[in-house]
């Protein structure tokens, strides 16, 4: 009975240290925020599909902050006309499309999308990506895409160039992922296809947007950032187990 009991008592405890392990995830609750207003039977809306995170106070209310300034970007470009808050920001937009609505006759309908999820987490780290889509007028509807990465523990967000460690190799690496994903060879200058945004003084780059999925590196080239439209989006993933000294993994 007294071995019985050590066993039992073994596995109560076993089962209280998991129930108090700190997860290393934040934990969070999904946020929808949609507003819309019409001109007649045109219309112009506002979509928000975003994570609000809960868990350690202090690192939920700066990531929080973090992502609104990232939304409040996408809403409005231009810093010094931007609106303090989401609701602020959104309304501007429909402001903007009911004077536009008013002074031309015009059967457009804008709208901007927005939907932002968790693409990658661990005690260190956390990766967000943002995905937009919008139309405000024009030939044609633009999409774009965007990381935060941010730094749990230190409670900041990481800038790309803090990420790597080795740029000359990471740029090696994409440059070879890009070839292959567009058709050049090796050795064919890639300015010389006049294909791709590159001028004589500039060599290939990395892209804006860099984030962490499970288990790679995502470089992904948003529509104009290095071709035209027609060319659309790139994106590049290098695994992880092949970015040792390359990019920092323990951020």
């Amino acid at each position: 009975m007294g071995n019985c009991g050590n066993v039992i008592g073994f596995f109560v405890m076993i089962l209280m240290l998991s129930c108090n392990a700190k997860s290393d995830k934040l934990e969070k609750k999904t946020e929808e925020f949609n507003q819309k207003a019409c001109y007649g039977i045109y219309c112009s809306e506002v979509n928000l599909n975003y994570p609000v995170f809960l868990s350690e106070p202090q690192t939920a209310a700066i990531l929080n902050n973090s992502m609104e300034r990232k939304m409040l970007s996408f809403l409005e470009p231009f810093e010094e006309t931007r609106g303090v808050n989401i609701q602020e920001a959104s309304q501007t937009f429909l402001d903007a499309y009911m004077g536009f609505m008013e002074d031309f006759e015009s059967t457009q309908e804008w709208v901007i999308n927005l939907d932002a999820k968790v693409s990658f987490e661990n005690e260190k780290i956390i990766s967000i990506v943002f995905e937009t889509y919008s139309f405000t007028g024009g030939a044609h509807p633009n999409s774009f895409r965007q990381y935060l990465n941010f730094d749990k523990q230190r409670n900041i967000e990481i800038e790309n160039d803090s990420l790597i460690i080795d740029k000359l190799m990471l740029l090696e690496m994409a440059e070879t992922k890009f070839r292959e994903i567009h058709q050049v060879e090796k050795d064919f200058p890639l300015i010389e296809t006049d294909l791709f945004f590159l001028d004589s003084n500039q060599n290939f780059f990395l892209p804006t947007a860099i984030g962490y999925e499970i288990d790679s590196l995502v470089l992904f080239y948003n529509t104009y950032e290095i071709g035209p439209y027609v060319m659309g989006t790139t994106e590049i993933k290098i695994a992880k187990q092949n970015l040792q000294g390359v990019v920092n993994l323990n951020k």
